[in-house]
């Protein structure tokens, strides 16, 4: 779901020039073809052993017949209705297709919006021309949001299209070695996927943070959104949606909330969604998961319930997940709590270090916000740092259990534990543009071993012999 990241340059030119829904519509009508060609053969083998039977062939053998061409029959009619449904739902894919595709913005407008800009800033003497690029600026960020729209709505689409799509099964008898080995494979996936369902918990609230993708939470396809992240983290729930500002003072627009102010609204409201979950199910448990102002947003809330324990949830109601939380990465490295940022209204908090609640931390390797060097002058690092928030900070959500290694756990006075896991960068964010651009491979993986040494040099964690480094806004020299 890498479209959730990439501008309308991108988004439109794949819509734009690709094979189109021809391919599927293609392959729908194949399959139509093969479900009228296997309904014909049962129809036809079906008349002949009825013919035969109802005959003068009589008795024990012509039974035993009877019996042997049933299966054959019974598979060759449920083989048509296979075929017949996957052709429907290829149909439905290519549908989706068409509809996202009406729905993207259109390359040549794209083009246009970026070649105005430019002539704009080019000839901005005295800023006269300020008004206007932030007019042009604007129809870009909406084109942004009309493209992720639009594929989003398709990945959901297509998805459930494709996801209906029924194996088809063997006819038994003709190789029974062949058969029971399957039955034994799907009773073993069967088996694990039941108890990968019963490990669950729910209900699972999530905090969608990012301005631009604020449209989103007013379509139907943003639940594909909120799906993916209960899939990947809480299988077997359907997450719920807290909504609140989610913006963070002038980098959000003139007049929006600041940081402090987002944070306080968030917290409010998922403090009474909390509160109702428990007192609905006393016996159930909440996990609450957070992605980048909504993490930060969590802590918040966390710190309130550990000041207010009288009337909190207990441990084993509620646990805490955070993705990509900044404040535990760029502000926990560079500035001390208590410090202000005016232009964000945001003041920097440490979360509670005594805490009954287990917390999980969930961060990208690399990602520049939540994972960010703290040796700032390896120029280096920095650079992968800030490609890292373009690639993973998004993106970290919709990763999966399985891509992640354990950082480190810890056990606090109060009981809770807080435990830190990293999802492992296999390429430097810095040279994945590379691979967009179709470089060799061997090249690609060369320099990633060369300037890999380089990049975590920057970082203590990977190099703590290599020098001082910035921690809570001091510098700290290893002894």
């Amino acid at each position: 779901m890498d479209f959730l990241v990439l501008g309308p340059e991108v988004n439109s030119l794949r819509m734009f020039s690709g094979t189109g829904s021809g391919p599927m519509l293609a392959a729908a009508s194949a399959w139509e073809g093969l479900a009228a060609e296997l309904q014909s053969a049962a129809t036809s083998f079906g008349s002949v052993v009825s013919g035969m039977i109802s005959g003068p062939w009589q008795g024990p053998s012509a039974a035993a017949m009877q019996t042997a061409a049933a299966p054959y029959v019974a598979w060759l009619s449920a083989a048509t209705s296979a075929a017949e449904r996957s052709a429907s739902q290829i149909r439905a894919a290519a549908g989706a297709f068409e509809v996202a595709f009406a729905a993207t913005v259109h390359p040549a407008a794209v083009a246009a919006n970026r070649a105005q800009l430019v002539s704009l800033v080019r000839s901005n003497l005295l800023g006269l021309n300020a008004p206007g690029i932030a007019a042009i600026e604007a129809d870009y960020e909406q084109m942004w949001a009309q493209d992720v729209a639009a594929m989003v709505g398709y990945h959901g689409a297509a998805s459930a299209a494709v996801g209906e799509l029924m194996p088809w099964t063997s006819l038994q008898g003709l190789s029974q070695g062949a058969s029971a080995a399957a039955a034994s494979s799907v009773s073993s996936v069967s088996s694990v996927s039941s108890n990968i369902v019963r490990i669950s918990v729910a209900p699972a609230y999530i905090f969608e943070n990012q301005p631009w993708l604020a449209p989103l939470l007013n379509l139907p396809s943003y639940s594909v959104l909120a799906s993916g992240v209960g899939e990947n983290w809480f299988p077997g729930t359907t997450p719920t949606v807290v909504k609140y500002p989610a913006t963070a003072g002038l980098i959000s627009g003139f007049f929006k909330a600041t940081a402090d102010q987002s944070m306080a609204a968030g917290v409010k409201a998922l403090n009474d969604d909390i509160m109702a979950a428990v007192t609905a199910n006393p016996d159930g448990k909440v996990v609450v998961a957070g992605a980048s102002l909504g993490a930060m947003t969590s802590d918040r809330e966390q710190a309130y319930l550990v000041a207010h324990l009288d009337g909190a949830p207990s441990p084993d109601q509620l646990s805490f997940v955070e993705f990509a939380n900044p404040e535990r990465g760029i502000a926990d490295t560079y500035v001390p709590a208590g410090f202000h940022v005016p232009l964000l209204g945001y003041t920097v908090q440490n979360p509670t270090s005594a805490s009954p609640y287990n917390t999980t931390i969930i961060y990208h390797q690399y990602e520049g916000l939540s994972n960010p060097p703290d040796r700032p002058w390896n120029l280096l690092a920095d650079a992968n740092a800030m490609a890292g928030v373009n690639h993973y900070h998004l993106n970290t959500e919709f990763t999966s259990q399985t891509q992640v290694v354990e950082v480190s756990s810890v056990t606090n006075s109060a009981g809770g534990t807080t435990t830190t896991y990293m999802i492992p960068a296999s390429i430097l964010p810095m040279l994945l543009p590379l691979q967009t651009f179709g470089v060799p491979e061997p090249i690609v993986e060369h320099l990633n071993t060369v300037l890999t040494p380089m990049v975590n040099a920057g970082y203590s964690q990977y190099d703590p012999t290599g020098g001082p480094y910035f921690s809570h806004g001091q510098l700290i020299w290893p002894s």
